[in-house]
């Protein structure tokens, strides 16, 4: 679980990173093919997580969140990260602050689930649900826009990689 408000400098090593990462999405127009990096597959799951994490909110008095493009690309990269280096941890891909803060969102409430094992996005949100911090950041109570992905590595402990990204604007 990772909740932030986000007012602290970026590194720039992790900015050159994120900078040529979302430089290809700089426009909400473009769609990018799923990653590959080595033997690890990303995809974009968030119309999947969508429906599952807008259903839970619903039960907890909370408005809708709307997919993002910045922060699909920023799940993936995370996703991503964990898988190549087999790693579960929020710090992989760069500190959150910075990553959301490199996408634009700097005075935005943020936060991030990652997981591993889960078979569907579906069944991230539901495991997520079950945990009472990552159940907490999804009831991120103004939060509008999210991104979710998914990495696949078969050489890993783990195989499957999940990462979701909520923000408040």
């Amino acid at each position: 679980m990772t909740r932030t408000n986000l007012h602290h400098f970026m590194r720039p090593a992790t900015l050159a990173v994120i900078g040529i990462l979302l430089a290809a999405c700089s426009s909400s127009k473009v769609t990018l093919p799923n990653v590959v990096v080595g033997e690890v597959t990303s995809q974009d799951v968030s119309t999947e997580g969508l429906v599952a994490l807008n259903r839970f909110r619903a039960s907890q008095g909370l408005g809708p969140v709307k997919i993002e493009p910045r922060l699909v690309e920023l799940a993936k990269f995370q996703a991503t990260a964990m898988a190549t280096r087999d790693a579960l941890t929020h710090e992989v891909a760069g500190d959150f602050e910075s990553r959301v803060n490199a996408a634009g969102f700097e005075k935005s409430e943020a936060t991030e689930n990652v997981g591993a094992t889960h078979t569907s996005a579906e069944g991230a949100i539901g495991s997520w649900i079950r945990s009472p911090y990552h159940n907490e950041n999804m009831r991120l109570k103004n939060a509008k826009y999210m991104g979710m992905a998914r990495a696949d590595s078969a050489k890993s402990r783990y195989k499957t990689y999940w990462s979701l990204v909520l923000v408040t604007d």
